[in-house]
């Protein structure tokens, strides 16, 4: 689909809110986290894809809220009750009367006082790893249930926050393996959080929006809530723990509180993200959804750019933009050459099926030649098993261990599975033992081998 045209609401004190509109269907207005910038989420295939798919089902209209991504700044700090003015306005700007809510962190406390300030103009409300009011916080540490992660201090997540802004718009490193675990060694998504951040806000901008979030509170907006509630929490966040979502559950009258396996804030970039999507499209609209997966034997090949963050930051923005559609043509023109179909992005690579093994490591094999001879050293990898698709987008555990077999391999080279091995040997393709290693996710190690080296 066409990423959606940018427009502008305005608060009644002048200030300018950014926001987008696509889909179709029962209105939703979704509010954000802390992070945001309406027009870099789309360009990575992690988020793209659930704004995509969101928009199959209900009319969306996201913003950037006062002070962050493309919206106006403040002079003074906002109070919550003035944040949610950014609500209505936008609501008024594309004539919504009415619409389910949908708050995720930061954006779920602001979901909440609207809901219970303007009962008239809300549908239902979802929160997703959201924002505890101050009042009920004391109960949190009593929800706690085995398989938690550990519930953190205010003084630990403050300093987390100021950890990130250290490095704000660079190097994202702890900042994934703190809120996106699950891409924790992805240099594509490494690179483009880096980007999200610097487009969200500059490092005082940062610095300015925590301290201001911090100060916020609903009060006893939970309690006041009439629309029906779903509350969400990842299992394992370690920014907002699970526990808090029990505590909202219990507190808004009638919600329903659903565990997420994972252990990711950023809900939405998890490799479950269609079901913890699908589970509020559901909740939101009433109707259940079409959901047909068709399985078929794959043979995945994932490919990785090495050291993409350091290039891109030293290109700058428009220029590895520009870089990375030369990297695409040769990609997909091979792809396709060798039989095979590009199926997803993985940030700064792609992610390709094919019916053979063959093809797939030709492909390979071509593919870090010429991509060397415009500059790139890239690392790949390929595994084969049985692969879910559903709408063109492919799942199972085949797929994730074909990207942890890329992410094994040394910068340059091409690893395949042993099963891709086996399944080649008596051809004249060379494979060098690279031994065995344990692969994020999976308990037992796998043997892994480098294409065309002895």
């Amino acid at each position: 689909m066409t990423i959606p045209q940018t427009c502008y609401a305005k608060t009644g004190s002048g200030l300018r809110i950014a926001y987008q509109q696509w889909g179709s269907g029962p209105p939703c207005l979704i509010a954000p986290a802390l992070i945001s910038n309406i027009e870099i989420a789309w360009e990575h295939e992690l988020y793209r894809r659930c704004l995509e798919r969101w928009g199959k089902f209900m009319t969306c209209v996201i913003f950037d809220k006062r002070g962050i991504g493309l919206s106006d700044r403040f002079d003074e700090v906002p109070t919550l009750e003035e944040r949610i003015e950014d609500m209505t306005c936008v609501m008024d700007a594309v004539g919504w009367q009415q619409a389910h809510l949908q708050g995720n962190s930061e954006g779920g406390l602001m979901a909440q006082l609207f809901a219970a300030n303007h009962p008239e103009r809300v549908l239902s409300v979802g929160l997703l790893n959201s924002v505890v009011p101050r009042k009920y916080r004391p109960l949190i540490r009593a929800r706690f249930e085995e398989g938690d992660a550990p519930i953190p201090t205010t003084k630990e997540i403050s300093e987390r926050f100021m950890k990130i802004a250290e490095s704000w718009g660079e190097d994202h490193t702890f900042m994934l393996d703190y809120e996106l675990p699950s891409q924790n060694g992805n240099e594509g998504v490494n690179r483009w959080i880096a980007r999200l951040c610097r487009m969200s806000a500059s490092p005082r901008d940062f610095r300015r929006q925590f301290d201001s979030l911090v100060r916020l509170d609903a009060g006893d907006a939970p309690e006041r809530i009439r629309a029906r509630t779903l509350v969400q929490n990842t299992k394992g966040d370690r920014v907002l723990p699970a526990a808090g979502g029990r505590v909202l559950a219990s507190v808004i009258p009638g919600a329903i509180y659903e565990d997420i396996p994972g252990d990711d804030h950023f809900a939405w970039c998890m490799p479950i993200w269609r079901t913890t999507l699908d589970r509020y499209i559901e909740f939101a609209t009433g109707q259940p959804l079409p959901y047909t997966v068709v399985r078929k034997f794959a043979i995945i090949l994932c490919t990785d750019i090495v050291n993409s963050t350091k290039q891109a930051a030293a290109a700058g923005d428009t220029a590895w933009r520009e870089t990375m559609e030369g990297h695409d043509r040769v990609t997909r023109d091979l792809v396709g050459r060798h039989g095979g179909q590009v199926v997803g992005s993985t940030g700064d690579g792609l992610l390709a099926t094919f019916d053979v093994p063959s093809q797939a490591v030709s492909c390979g094999v071509e593919m870090l030649k010429a991509l060397a001879d415009i500059g790139f050293t890239i690392r790949a990898g390929v595994h084969a098993g049985e692969i879910g698709i559903i709408e063109g987008d492919i799942t199972g555990i085949a797929v994730n261990l074909a990207t942890r077999v890329s992410q094994k391999a040394a910068d340059g080279e091409f690893w395949v599975s042993s099963p891709v091995r086996d399944m080649m040997l008596g051809g004249s393709t060379a494979f060098a033992d690279r031994g065995q290693h344990v692969l994020k996710g999976f308990d037992e190690p796998w043997r892994l081998y480098c294409v065309g080296r002895s």
